[in-house]
């Protein structure tokens, strides 16, 4: 028996979601719903000509899916999960999981409540070397780490203005604030510091240049994420840097691994196709598997989420800001 699922959102990541279901056996793409219509018309065709709609909900009701991948922009999160979960629909949706958290919340709030599988898009927890590397920091303490995600900036329109968007921080670095919370745990602060002055060019422009938001981890680790959207020219950085008194980790957002102490250095190279781990985890669980196996549930995405959100209110405050 085929697992029945739709897609909400025929842009850019309702492709992506598509081009990875097709590699699972057994998914029967019963549904597309985008705002504009004749865009989900489109991804219809594409996928073999199932049914198309404008209102995500009449979709829900109409072709009654098992599962729902939503790839929506950040600022677009009205009622997809909410609905969705008072019909009994798992849900699959992409980072950030809202641009608040008190629409986050409300969302958890409905998930929790229809007791569906959830999961969020944070596909890099399902790397093989990002596995690895945590195996590898089992028994030390790590003192500091570095994140970053450094490069320019996406062409979408939305993308640039804060309330649509979250900002760099929350909707595109957020996957670098994810890994450093899987490695190093629950965090207790945040404090941040920007600037901006340098996209004058740029209309309709509202979000940091650049950023960089330092966390205080319960475990001890201090950690400083930052984010620049503003280069022009030559290489970015993306990734993660770790420092233990006895070990290097050194992490290339979806690259390879380098890992490197006194002793010797050891490259741990990318193996494994975790975009497709990451779905196929999920569509297990909607089969009746493990959910466990699903390493970031939307209850966990959440505390994701209040990271960088944390780290963008003490850029306005000025202040600390504590957690939990």
């Amino acid at each position: 028996m085929k697992t029945r699922v739709a897609l909400v959102g025929a842009g850019g990541i309702g492709g992506y979601h598509y081009d990875q279901l097709k590699k699972i056996e057994g998914i029967e793409v019963v549904g597309v719903s985008d705002v504009a219509l004749d865009r989900a018309q489109e991804m219809a065709r594409r996928v073999g000509g199932c049914a198309a709609f404008d209102n995500h909900v009449d979709m829900y009701d109409a072709v009654k899916p098992e599962a729902v991948f939503i790839g929506i922009p950040p600022f677009a999160h009205s009622d997809q999960e909410t609905a969705a979960a008072e019909r009994g629909i798992h849900i699959f949706v992409q980072k950030p999981p809202a641009v608040t958290m008190q629409k986050a919340h409300e969302i958890l709030a409905a998930v929790e409540k229809a007791g569906i599988v959830t999961a969020v898009g944070f596909q890099d927890r399902y790397l093989d070397v990002v596995g690895e590397a945590k195996n590898a920091l089992a028994g030390q303490k790590p003192g500091l780490a570095m994140g970053y995600w450094m490069g320019g900036m996406p062409g979408v329109p939305w993308w640039r203005v804060r309330a649509q968007s979250g900002g760099q921080a929350v909707e595109q670095t957020i996957h670098i604030f994810d890994t450093a919370r899987y490695l190093f745990g629950e965090a207790e602060s945040v404090s941040g510091a920007a600037r901006s002055g340098l996209m004058t060019d740029v209309p309709n422009y509202d979000v940091d240049d650049s950023s960089a938001m330092t966390i205080q981890f319960s475990s001890g680790v201090l950690c400083t994420i930052f984010s620049a959207c503003f280069l022009r020219g030559g290489p970015g950085k993306s990734g993660l840097d770790v420092y233990c008194q006895d070990l290097r980790i050194e992490y290339g957002l979806r690259s390879n691994v380098r890992l490197s102490s006194h002793r010797e250095t050891r490259e741990l190279r990318h193996r494994n196709d975790n975009d497709l781990d990451c779905l196929k985890t999920f569509i297990d669980a909607v089969r009746g598997g493990d959910r466990s196996k699903i390493r970031s549930p939307y209850a966990d995405a959440v505390k994701t989420l209040e990271l960088p959100l944390a780290g963008q209110r003490s850029i306005e405050t000025g202040k600390v800001v504590q957690l939990g």
